[in-house]
């Protein structure tokens, strides 16, 4: 997904009803969620959030061991969570692309850099926040295809790789969010062999469709989302973030849909 927390607000309960039926969680976010920020602190701090959210959901300690991933001579920042043997495995992956904003635009600490101009050809290369690699959109989709293979996904879980809205109608969704998933799908479409699964999940304009979700299935998706907001909202160390959701987060707690 692009940012640290999509996964979280649009793809659950899917990803947490798979890790229950015994499916190792194999996440990967391509942007650093940035939003402009000069430093990598806050990016920093929402990796932490991540974190702390799949170690709640897995019932075990905020644990994580450092497995940084190597290919095509890069290395990309990973951590796996430690479980119990038997248990199914949580590996987050993070790129830290550029988060783009929502039309594509780009930020100026990042000198305007987007997946969004990647895809488009406006830029020819995007470069990591802190420039230890770059990647042209063949490079950017091999990476992706290699993280799918080597996880023997059977199923891929993004977010809406058919939405090409750029504005801020109901249809619309951060750019970061629509770009990021056709990577995705092109990546998962190109790996030899069998091809998983690919399940796309609408992001912003779920707020205009109908909650689907039950109170108890809602009330356990805040749950995580409250622990990962813990390291960015929580002005003092907390375990959960207890202050309240801003109107779009509390529609998005009731809602999942598949694009």
């Amino acid at each position: 997904m692009a940012h640290e927390d999509d996964d979280l607000l649009f793809m659950s309960p899917d990803l947490v009803n798979d890790w229950g039926r015994g499916a190792c969680l194999d996440i990967v976010y391509l942007t650093a969620g940035d939003a402009g920020s000069s430093g990598t602190g806050y990016t920093e701090q929402r990796e932490r959030g991540v974190g702390r959210a799949y170690a709640l959901m897995a019932g075990v300690p905020n644990d994580w061991r450092r497995q940084d991933r190597k290919h095509a001579g890069r290395t990309v920042r990973a951590f796996a969570l430690r479980v119990p043997a038997g248990r199914p495995g949580v590996r987050v992956t993070f790129l830290r692309l550029p988060d783009g904003l929502h039309d594509g635009s780009g930020t100026r600490p990042q000198a305007g850099q987007s997946l969004l101009k990647l895809e488009q050809a406006r830029i020819r290369r995007i470069t990591t926040m802190d420039r230890s690699a770059s990647y042209n959109p063949k490079e950017l989709t091999t990476m992706l295809s290699w993280f799918v293979a080597d996880s023997h996904a059977k199923t891929v879980r993004t977010l809406d790789y058919r939405n090409v809205d750029h504005g801020r109608g109901p249809k619309s969704d951060h750019s970061d969010h629509e770009v990021a998933a056709r990577f995705v799908k092109s990546a998962a479409d190109s790996i030899p062999g069998p091809k998983p699964v690919v399940v796309g999940y609408l992001g912003y304009s779920v707020s205009a469709l109908p909650p689907d979700l039950n109170l108890e299935t809602a009330q356990r998706k805040e749950s995580m989302f409250r622990r990962y907001l813990s390291t960015t909202l929580c002005t003092r160390a907390c375990a959960d973030y207890t202050g309240p959701l801003w109107s779009s987060y509390q529609d998005w707690m009731l809602r999942q849909y598949r694009a």
